[in-house]
């Protein structure tokens, strides 16, 4: 797997479950937003489905960041877009400039719940549009094979299953070292 280097931006977008889902079934390619991200060709982007899944739901790569006018923006791209000419009317009415960010090397996770995020970052939240995280929040998230290596002895773990039915395990230990 690869690991996120220091130099890359990673970008945590919030969208609404309908268009979070064309983009993890690659029905919509372009996500669409009315502010330009300070990101390259090859950052992460991260997709969060909001309200009311709140969950991450897949990740992929920027393969491009695409301004130009909405009329520009929908005569070239619209098949790539995943929305009805009304809806994006609507999302760009009055405004001189579109912003796509389209994605490539989409790839679905199991859903990833606000709680559990906030386990990871506590009182994270969710942008209204988009925010940067950090590389090892990146890591965790993108990891499918994340791995928890124990070097000592294995009676001190417990492994069980919480009332909400999600795995765990326990470490115990007699000195912090």
């Amino acid at each position: 797997m690869e690991k996120i280097s220091n130099y890359k931006k990673n970008l945590f977008i919030s969208v609404k479950p309908e268009f979070a889902k064309k983009i993890i079934r690659k029905e919509k390619r372009i996500e669409l937003r009315k502010v330009k991200p300070h990101v390259e060709i090859g950052d992460y982007v991260i997709i969060y489905a909001s309200s009311p899944l709140k969950s991450v739901i897949g990740f992929g790569k920027i393969q491009q960041i695409i301004e130009m006018s909405p009329e520009k923006m929908w005569k070239q791209y619209s098949s790539l877009l995943g929305i009805d000419k009304l809806r994006f009317d609507n999302y760009y009415n009055g405004k001189e400039k579109a912003v796509g960010i389209k994605i490539k090397e989409i790839q679905q996770i199991n859903p990833i719940h606000l709680e559990a995020l906030r386990n990871i970052v506590p009182n994270f939240q969710p942008p209204q549009v988009y925010r940067y995280v950090s590389k090892e929040m990146c890591n965790i998230i993108i990891d499918k094979d994340f791995h928890i290596y124990v070097h000592g002895n294995r009676d001190l773990i417990e492994q069980g299953i919480d009332e909400n039915g999600r795995k765990f395990y326990k470490i115990y230990y007699q000195e912090e070292v």
